[in-house]
């Protein structure tokens, strides 16, 4: 195998590994994942880049096997059956990922394609909590709010958007949307030094 191939497959790994952590991390609300089928769902968005099921399952269970030999994730037994739970290095971990925006990053290309891309949502009160969680990580990506619940980046970023959608479990209440133009946008293209402004 040559050198570049190496390097791409171990970035790989390493990426479902991350999907993995960051997945039992946001959903450390439960303290538990249980391994089926809720850490499939969870994780269902890494498809694009490993294949469909079987394929799917058996990236997930070696990325899961392969956190465990690093000490940050545990099995659990519990009486609804085998769980996932981060250790205290994968909670700390998780968490510096999160803070140092390593989540599924936005990419900022050599050259814009002159497309905006939108994230919209609608969040019910009594989620507040996911709306501002949401909104918090919007913001660490580079998003820039143009109204309420409306935010706006120049760069591809349906991964972030698919993990977000996944991981807060907003379903319906979120969407992606690519724009060709948006109304007197000089001031985004000058906040994102882009040409034009």
């Amino acid at each position: 195998m040559r050198i570049e191939e190496k390097v791409k497959k171990k970035a790989k790994r390493h990426k479902i590994q991350n999907a993995v952590l960051m997945s039992i991390y946001f959903a450390a609300g439960l303290s538990l994942i249980l391994m089926a089928p809720n850490a499939v769902r969870l994780l269902k968005y890494v498809e694009k880049y490993i294949g469909p099921k079987p394929r799917l399952n058996r990236r997930i269970s070696q990325a899961i096997n392969r956190l465990r030999e690093r000490g940050l994730v545990e099995r659990v037994q519990t009486d609804r059956g085998v769980a996932l739970r981060l250790s205290e290095r994968g909670t700390q971990l998780a968490a510096s990922m999160e803070d140092e925006e390593k989540i599924f990053g936005t990419r900022k290309p050599k050259r814009w394609d002159e497309k905006w891309r939108m994230v919209i949502f609608d969040i019910w009160e009594r989620r507040r909590g996911v709306r501002d969680r949401l909104r918090i990580l919007l913001r660490r990506n580079g998003f820039i709010k143009i109204q309420n619940s409306v935010w706006v980046y120049p760069y591809d970023c349906e991964e972030l958007f698919v993990f977000l959608r996944t991981n807060l479990r907003l379903g319906k209440g979120i969407v992606y949307i690519v724009a060709e133009e948006i109304e007197h946008d000089s001031i985004l293209r000058k906040h994102f030094g882009l040409p034009g402004a």
